[in-house]
């Protein structure tokens, strides 16, 4: 026959002489009715009451559900996402960064560039190659050797400057990437690719306003191909 606790209200079975809930001592021959507003009281107090493993797993599925949400919601989106600034452009038209891995086929091409100009120090297109080889390795300190070797006897090359500039931007140089493409623009006062560069560089290195001067001049130069199109994206962007 079930019995209520006097105390608490707690309904049992068994002959227990003390109530397991509350620990109030329990009359052997009394039975106690309970309304409906008794019983509901009751099932309040029992929630009162929570088992501690109970309690430990409701925490534990909350911070659970808190991480999901978290990720779904993409809070955790990298700085570069989140800036949203396009990286400066080289003379092949590939995006500096998407940087290619240094597979065998690229060892192998460099170890037989390198042969060949220790052969002949005066190869300046293999070594013009090898430094542009090296930069979509992602190999930038080597590659910027490169490009310097090369342009102390070609200084007026604006296109291995701006790649040269690249490079300093990849290695977050910006103070020598800046000065590298407006080197280039002293012997090629119209490169797009030069005005479009300085910039990505400077809105990279916070530099907003000289940003917006030389994304402008970049969309001027030709508004309507794939360079000016970029500038002019930048430009609404930021």
């Amino acid at each position: 026959m079930s019995k209520f606790c006097n105390q608490c209200g707690f309904k049992f079975e068994g002959a227990y002489k003390f109530c397991p809930e509350c620990g109030a001592k329990v009359s052997g021959s009394k039975n106690i009715k309970h309304n409906d507003k008794e019983l509901k009281s009751t099932s309040e107090n029992d929630g009162k009451h929570l088992n501690p493993k109970v309690l430990y797993g409701i925490l534990i599925g909350g911070f659970v559900l808190i991480a999901v949400i978290i990720l779904s919601s993409g809070i955790l989106d990298s700085a570069t996402e989140v800036a949203g600034v396009n990286p400066p452009v080289e003379q092949n038209q590939q995006q500096m960064g998407t940087q290619s891995s240094v597979n065998l086929n690229n060892i192998n091409m460099i170890n037989d560039l390198e042969a060949k100009i220790k052969q002949n120090p005066k190869d300046f297109k293999s070594l013009l190659e090898l430094a542009h080889l090296k930069n979509d390795s992602g190999l930038f300190d080597a590659a910027i050797l490169n490009y310097k070797t090369y342009l102390e006897t070609n200084p007026k090359d604006a296109d291995a400057r701006v790649d040269l500039g690249v490079c300093y931007f990849n290695l977050q140089d910006f103070t020598n990437a800046i000065k590298e493409m407006e080197t280039a623009l002293k012997f090629v006062p119209n490169h797009q690719i030069a005005h479009l560069n300085l910039g990505v560089v400077n809105l990279s290195a916070g530099n907003i306003a000289k940003s917006k001067e030389w994304l402008q001049k970049a969309f001027d130069l030709n508004p309507t191909n794939e360079i000016g199109k970029k500038a002019e994206q930048l430009l609404k962007n930021h």
